[in-house]
């Protein structure tokens, strides 16, 4: 029954499902219907972005990357303030590296950096790659932590909005670093 089926599910909205090969003899699934027949049928259910997003062939998806970190650093002060209070919002840093949505080109780019060294040309500088492998990680992690810090500043013992900028400016320093190295990776694969 299934084998002909095509399964196209995207599990952001409430609404009933369609599971069938063409929508005019399409049967109504609901949620827990649907999720019923993709476990029958071994089929693995992630929300639709996600499939675009770990895309682990597109390289393209560097590119996209380093457009977005380096629209952030561009566009700072705007896009790390709440435009509504005009506090600082540290949790954008991570929405711009794609610690934050599936759809981002930058979500699990460490999946994409391991299938990207087998795309590097025989005469490429192997140090040279794996420094900006390593940093990326390094940086990606290290701006995680301080966004996330700075998130709660205000609340921290000793803390207030003094320390809200701190660790902001501190992620700032890390999204320069994430953005050099992305520079180096899109340069040694040619991109």
């Amino acid at each position: 029954m299934t084998s002909r089926l095509l399964l196209l599910l995207c599990f952001t909205t409430g609404e009933s499902l369609r599971l069938a090969p063409s929508a005019a003899t399409a049967p109504r699934l609901h949620r827990r219907q649907a999720l019923a027949v993709g476990a029958a049928s071994g089929l693995a259910l992630l929300p639709c972005g996600a499939h675009a997003a770990q895309d682990p062939e597109d390289l393209q998806r560097l590119q996209k990357g380093l457009d977005s970190v380096q629209y952030l650093l561009d566009n700072w002060d705007k896009e790390t303030v709440d435009p509504i209070t005009g506090d600082d919002s540290p949790d954008r840093v991570r929405f711009y590296l794609g610690l934050r949505t599936t759809d981002h080109p930058l979500f699990q780019v460490d999946k994409l950096l391991t299938k990207a060294q087998k795309k590097l040309s025989d005469d490429v500088d192997l140090e040279q790659w794996i420094d900006a492998v390593e940093g990326l990680n390094s940086h990606i992690a290290k701006i995680n932590e301080l966004a996330y810090t700075s998130s709660f500043g205000e609340y921290n013992p000793g803390g207030g909005k003094g320390q809200v900028r701190k660790y902001l400016l501190l992620a700032q320093e890390e999204v320069v670093e994430a953005r050099d190295s992305l520079k180096t990776m899109i340069k040694l694969l040619n991109l």
